[in-house]
């Protein structure tokens, strides 16, 4: 049979189990604290981060511009005359010097018009040169009729002035005279049509020959055009340098204007860089520009900006001494120069401003075994580095590589190697 407890005793059972209801609560919210901590502490090595100290001094404000290696001196070689690839003396990758034939391409069709151009020219001569004894033969008989009509006129002149005299004297009838006058009017009138008429025809040859001697000077130059033709086969190299592309093969068909080689001078190169339209107020004509190339800092200068936007950018030109060691058409990065700001603090640039929102990073305590998290404000950057306004001092170290690891911890501790 169960025995009844009283309530005096059963108020005491349970008032000797509140304090350790109260212990288990405490040493709960001591659990829960050391967990949220623990949570909140990323452990990282010491060899898988980065650091740099924050720096007080001068701030170069700059840009970012995407730039080509290109040479300064090109040549495009198409093809004048198309015809069939007979010889190669070169491929891409070789220098040449001007002059030098690079390749040799025959045509059938341009060496038959040859032929037919120099018969053209052959009879067309022939033809002048008859025309030229022609004129010489008929010149030379108009001559003599002018001669003999001019003799003829002085005889009947003598005649009539004689006659004359003799009528005054009464010497001969009327009719005798008059037969006199008309021999002599008959002789100027036949002297003065040979002159009319050779003048005439000497125009007329000269015409001739003249309309004929165009055509024999037309016709050469048709004749050197298609010589030229024929010689412009044997392509040359039109400048010294390097062949940079050219993929032919023996027996291909070149069609005229057909690009067959691009000539580089390999020693001379610019930077052509392309810089978005945000950047156009702070872009001018000699500002300074930097490119790195392996581990030094190469100084150059903006030469020519582009009058025309295109895409959205506009083209400039880099110039300055551009490293042997770089190619055609490599890319590289530029960083252009507008201005600078004196007495700042910065930080390098790097991926851990972008992953903290540029908000906040990790500052290192001063034994360097741990970093917390601290909010700041940046200001003016470049590609190189970024001012801090607020929440670091210098000298203080802060944690430059990716903050994509730490998951957004409020602590990082920091273990040595070992």
């Amino acid at each position: 049979m169960d025995r009844e407890i009283p309530a005096k005793e059963r108020l005491s059972k349970r008032l000797r189990v509140i304090p350790f209801v109260f212990l288990l609560l405490i040493l709960l919210v001591l659990a829960t604290h050391w967990l949220n901590s623990y949570l909140k502490v990323a452990i990282v090595r010491e060899s898988d981060i980065l650091t740099a100290p924050v720096l007080r001094g001068r701030m170069e404000g700059s840009f970012s511009a995407d730039a080509v290696v290109t040479p300064l001196s090109s040549y495009r070689l198409e093809a004048m005359t198309g015809g069939r690839i007979e010889a190669l003396f070169y491929q891409s990758g070789d220098y040449v010097k001007a002059g030098q034939t690079i390749l040799k391409l025959s045509n059938d069709d341009l060496r038959l018009n040859l032929l037919a151009q120099e018969a053209a020219v052959t009879d067309q001569v022939n033809n002048l040169s008859n025309a030229r004894i022609l004129n010489n033969q008929s010149l030379q008989s108009q001559r003599l009729k002018i001669a003999e009509a001019r003799n003829a006129l002085t005889r009947e002149q003598r005649m009539y002035q004689q006659k004359m005299e003799l009528k005054r004297q009464g010497f001969i009838s009327e009719e005798e005279y008059l037969l006199a006058e008309e021999d002599f009017r008959i002789a100027n009138t036949r002297y003065e049509y040979l002159v009319e008429e050779a003048s005439t025809d000497s125009l007329f040859r000269k015409q001739q020959l003249e309309q004929l001697a165009g055509a024999v000077k037309q016709l050469q130059l048709s004749l050197q055009q298609v010589r030229n033709r024929i010689n412009e086969l044997d392509v040359k190299a039109p400048m010294s340098g390097r062949i940079t592309e050219m993929d032919l093969k023996l027996g291909q068909i070149i069609a005229t204007g057909s690009l067959l080689a691009v000539i580089e001078d390999d020693n001379r190169y610019y930077l052509q860089g392309s810089v978005d339209q945000y950047y156009l107020g702070r872009l001018a004509e000699g500002a300074q520009a930097r490119i790195r190339h392996q581990g030094t800092d190469v100084k150059l200068s903006v030469t020519k900006i582009h009058p025309r936007l295109v895409k959205d950018r506009i083209q400039i030109d880099i110039n300055g001494d551009i490293p042997q060691s770089m190619k055609s058409g490599q890319s590289i990065a530029v960083e252009i120069i507008t201005d600078s700001l004196e007495d700042v603090l910065y930080l390098p640039q790097g991926q851990y401003l972008y992953d903290g929102g540029g908000l906040w990073v990790y500052v290192l305590d001063a034994d360097s075994k741990s970093a917390a998290r601290r909010s700041i404000r940046t200001g003016f950057r470049n590609i190189r580095e970024v001012e801090v306004l607020e929440g670091l001092k210098e000298g203080e170290t802060v944690i430059i590589s990716s903050y994509k690891a730490l998951k957004d911890k409020d602590k990082v501790r920091i273990k040595g190697e070992r």
